[in-house]
């Protein structure tokens, strides 16, 4: 088994290529957003978040506003970065109150209610302890 380096090239291609085959799915069937989940890398038997695509409603204007010259299957892969970023800042904020966030940035004001939920996945693990089992069930199926 080869475990590539978050940091390498080949690994950045790979990611891009899960987002972008993410967001082809999500628009052909027209869902407000997919969610790529996929074994833990420190915990065996868990599954949490690898990759998403946003496809909703966006709330904030000036997003909208800087988006418009985009393409619009860009739209979604923007949006779902900026979301992972507002999420990182989320989580580093909590233990280190000296961290900016950048001007053009979200804030959690920015965000319609499918953003926040798409948003709070990114944190959620399924264990397979849990009362939610069908996730894990299957995947602990395959070992």
């Amino acid at each position: 088994m080869i475990t590539l380096g978050c940091d390498s090239p080949k690994h950045e291609k790979m990611q891009k290529n899960l987002s972008t085959q993410l967001g082809v799915s999500v628009r052909s069937i027209q869902w407000s957003y997919g969610i790529f989940w996929a074994s833990s890398t420190t915990q065996q038997g868990l599954l949490e978040w690898k990759d998403g695509y946003y496809n909703g409603d966006i709330k904030t204007r000036k997003t909208i506003q800087s988006m418009i010259e985009i393409k619009g299957d860009e739209i979604g892969l923007q949006r779902s970065e900026q979301l992972r970023e507002l999420y990182k800042f989320l989580l580093v904020g909590e233990s280190d109150s000296q961290t900016r966030r950048p001007s053009d940035a979200l804030s959690p004001e920015d965000l319609s209610d499918s953003e926040w939920y798409y948003l709070v996945c990114m944190s959620f693990v399924f264990n397979p302890n849990s009362r939610v089992r069908l996730p894990t069930s299957t995947l602990l199926r395959l070992y």
